[in-house]
């Protein structure tokens, strides 16, 4: 509708439309994701948060390798954190960017949310520290990503296949995976 055709009353076209309004869930997890990564920041250094975003109404965090069991252990124990619950874990193969990635979700009945935590192993050498003496509870997760995907968890304590039998050769979920008849 044209200015001229403005019913008596109504807005102007020049004044500024408001805002949309902020979804809560996002202002909470944003929230979230700056506590997080400060405190991590604080405790380890810059480096050990490679990425900070906030996903799916979730604070989602992409640690470095190097601080990946320290800083796990860290948000459990952390008296303001205490992400406790270990909610899932589960690995992906990004072959196009030449990575994998292990994902996790945790999460703080203290704070009511959940926090994503991820960590990136190169293809080539998909290595990353065991969590399993953090949270116990996904021993098997690392098991089966370790099986599935190929990454290997430095100082699990059982880290042999899950699913597949023994002599099974490659990993199914990697993309370039090719299955023989």
């Amino acid at each position: 509708m044209s200015e001229e055709t403005k019913a008596p009353g109504s807005a102007k076209a020049s004044e500024e439309e408001a805002p949309a309004p902020v979804d809560p869930r996002v202002e909470r997890a944003t929230e979230l994701l700056d506590l997080v990564k400060a405190k991590i920041v604080e405790k380890f250094g810059e480096e050990a948060v490679e990425e900070a975003e906030v996903k799916q109404f979730r604070a989602t965090l992409v640690i470095q390798t190097a601080k990946w069991a320290e800083v796990v252990e860290f948000v459990k124990t952390e008296p303001s954190l205490l992400f406790v619950y270990p909610q899932l874990m589960a690995g992906t193969d990004f072959m196009a960017k030449g990575y994998c990635e292990v994902y996790t979700m945790l999460h703080s009945f203290q704070l009511d949310q959940d926090l994503s935590l991820k960590v990136r192993a190169d293809r080539d050498n998909a290595v990353v520290p065991s969590i399993t003496p953090i949270f116990s509870g996904f021993n098997w997760e690392e098991r089966e990503i370790y099986d599935l995907v190929g990454i290997t968890f430095e100082g699990h304590p059982d880290m042999r296949r899950i699913m597949l039998e023994d002599y099974w050769e490659g990993h199914p979920l990697r993309k370039d995976y090719v299955v023989k008849n």
